[in-house]
């Protein structure tokens, strides 16, 4: 009686092993798709980040002689000084006057 009881828990626990096994195995192979598709969007990620990159290293390596001509021009003290006039001019907005 007693062997016939444990021979009915070992094939118990073998199904309940078995069973157990083939979820994880689902859970692990949907998990390697998912990952699989996050790796193909990160590396199209990649792909144009460097792409772009590129294009904006070239945009400035041409911009940077011309802002840095701007920056000289604009340090002077009067272009300084006479830019909000100018910026007020170009919006539209009349000079405020101090009372």
């Amino acid at each position: 009686m007693l062997f016939g009881l444990g021979a009915i828990l070992l094939v118990a626990a073998g199904i309940a092993c078995w069973r157990a096994s083939r979820a994880a195995s689902r859970s692990a192979s949907a998990l390697s798709a998912y990952a699989l598709d996050e790796a193909d969007a990160l590396q199209a990620l990649a792909s144009r980040l460097n792409e772009h990159g590129f294009t904006l290293q070239h945009t400035s390596a041409e911009l940077s002689p011309k802002l840095s001509e701007l920056g000289a021009f604009l340090e002077r003290p009067l272009v300084a000084a006479s830019l909000p006039w100018v910026l007020r001019r170009l919006f539209g907005r009349p000079l405020k006057r101090r009372s």
